[in-house]
């Protein structure tokens, strides 16, 4: 039996896998003394919060599983079946609380809510007729939790019979008191604070003034805050972000650091506490802020470049500069977009890293205060791209290769793999004189990256193949050699057949990277190791200078 051990996030654990608890194992038998403690660290890791890093890690314990050698396919995609062999019990719990999670978020019927409830259903139930469960207890539980799972539903008191049962429904009935408790302890984020805020503002600085001035003022912050939250539950966009954002980007002295979200809150209180006027601009700034950060994040085609704080903050404030042409924020945020991918998708830096530059760099082009822009008419621009140069340069391209050719590059890489072979395409078609399939590539970026990620050598076993790869099968599988990106269509009548009969569907795509697997007669370990090769040395040169 060959041992894998990955590191992933909950969220990545759960991706294209089905979970089955063996009947070896006990069952589920938490008690509410493990459940509260589970939620302590929940809320430890919430409070605990560095701002600078923007993110959260707790690291949960070691998951052991036994791959059943089994998987189940719905439409275009492939689950491996596992049995958890440790941790069973955390990973019930976690699965109870999202559960929970999606129950709590169904209640309040709002529309922004409605694309995490879909995400969080289509984790727990793969196919339309409920048959594959994300996770399925052993013994006379396992019916209850497919229930809870499938409706959260929670059973009648006369059918729990059993410990099992009984500590099953408790943990139903846990998680969603957790659940509720939460929502009322933090019922309100920040941009909801910052608008309350700059009404009370109005309301006490203006209205003693001139009872027609505050009610005009009035009226356009009710325009202004009605078009912000129309504009952030399209896509969900952080709030908290926004009030970051519009602080930090407002702020006439350079920082190094987006503001905290109450420092954020405190500065526009003391701007509009000394002139009450500036309500009007602080909230027309913000919805300003609101537009382009949703412009940015719901950009399907940049969600590889745009997963860091501080990479979507330069983006925001190339776009709200008033020192640019068109033309000149498009020839930015060309090298921020190389750049950005250059650390953040080929080599999976965190948001720890160059969150002083990328920060500097935004108030740099935004140019609050900066008499420079007058001197030089194309010196901003000019220096706005040496200065996202220098940000690359600290990430040899020779590193790069070494760790990508060596990597897993379908677990937790997804959208930067797809990203990736969209370069290597538009490479490609520039090379060969080739018109670019955009109409192609606007269905991949809304799909699921699973549904077009091909794997030439399938990922599960398949007697079409026996003998082509004999060593390290999946780490084979899963090298960007073996990748390839297909229109889901396509990608679903590949499946496991062998390398002539997806040769004849790869006949069908206009795409030129599946030109190039049409050269092979055979497809086996050399041919990967060819193919990775060549992708990266490719990748060495579209980076290197960047």
């Amino acid at each position: 039996m060959g041992i894998d051990p990955k590191y992933l996030t909950f969220d990545e654990l759960l991706q294209k896998r089905l979970f089955e608890i063996p009947d070896f194992q006990r069952t589920y038998s938490w008690t509410t003394k493990q459940r509260r403690e589970l939620f302590n660290d929940i809320e430890k890791l919430y409070n605990y919060v560095d701002y600078n890093k923007g993110t959260r890690n707790h690291f949960m314990a070691t998951v052991v599983c036994c791959s059943k050698h089994i998987v189940e396919e719905f439409e275009t995609s492939i689950y491996n079946v596992l049995d958890i062999v440790d941790g069973q019990q955390r990973i019930t719990t976690l699965i109870i609380l999202l559960k929970a999670i999606s129950i709590k978020l169904a209640e309040q019927e709002d529309p922004k809510y409605r694309k995490t409830i879909t995400n969080l259903d289509e984790l727990f139930v793969k196919d339309e007729d409920n048959r594959l469960i994300l996770i399925q207890t052993n013994h006379s539980s396992s019916i209850i939790l497919r229930e809870y799972l499938i409706s959260g539903k929670h059973p009648k008191q006369n059918s729990i019979k059993t410990h099992a049962t009984e500590n099953l429904v408790k943990a139903f009935d846990e998680c969603e008191a957790f659940i509720d408790e939460w929502a009322i302890k933090n019922p309100v984020d920040w941009l909801d604070k910052c608008k309350s805020m700059l009404m009370g503002v109005a309301f006490e600085k203006l209205k003693p003034r001139s009872q027609s001035m505050f009610e005009e003022h009035l009226g356009w912050l009710h325009k202004y805050w009605a078009s912000i939250f129309e504009c952030i539950g399209i896509n969900d966009i952080d709030g908290t972000e926004i009030v970051r954002f519009a602080a930090t980007l407002y702020h006439p002295e350079k920082q190094s650091r987006l503001f905290k979200a109450e420092d954020a809150i405190e500065y526009f209180r003391s701007i509009c506490n000394t002139e009450p006027e500036k309500v009007l601009v602080v909230s027309k700034w913000l919805l300003d802020v609101a537009q382009e950060l949703e412009s940015v994040s719901s950009n399907s085609r940049l969600s590889a470049v745009t997963t860091i704080i501080h990479a979507r903050f330069v983006a925001v404030a190339t776009n709200l500069s008033e020192h640019f042409s068109d033309e000149d924020r498009a020839k930015i945020l060309k090298q921020w977009e190389n750049v950005t991918f250059k650390i953040f998708g080929l080599f999976q830096k965190d948001s720890r890293n160059k969150v002083g530059e990328y920060t500097k760099l935004a108030h740099f082009i935004m140019g609050i205060n900066d008499k420079t822009v007058y001197i030089e008419k194309n010196g901003r621009v000019n220096k706005a791209i040496e200065q996202l140069i220098a940000i690359g340069e600290d990430f040899s391209m020779k590193a790069m290769v070494k760790e990508l050719g060596e990597k897993d590059c379908y677990n937790g890489w997804q959208k930067e793999l797809t990203y990736f072979f969209y370069r290597y395409e538009v490479f490609l078609a520039k090379e060969n004189g080739y018109e670019f399939p955009n109409k192609l590539w606007e269905t991949i970026w809304v799909s699921s990256a699973s549904d077009t990620i091909e794997h030439i050598y399938p990922q599960g076993e398949c007697p079409a193949w026996d003998g082509k790869i004999t060593k390290r099968k999946e780490f084979h599988a899963n090298r960007i050699g073996n990748l390839l990106i297909l229109p889901g269509k396509l990608n679903s009548k590949c499946s496991n057949r062998d390398f002539a009969y997806k040769k004849d569907i790869y006949q069908d795509c206009q795409m030129l990277s599946t030109k190039e697997i049409l050269k092979n007669t055979d497809w086996n370990i050399h041919t990967i190791e060819e193919r990775t090769q060549k992708l990266l040395e490719w990748a060495s040169k579209e980076w290197s200078h960047v």
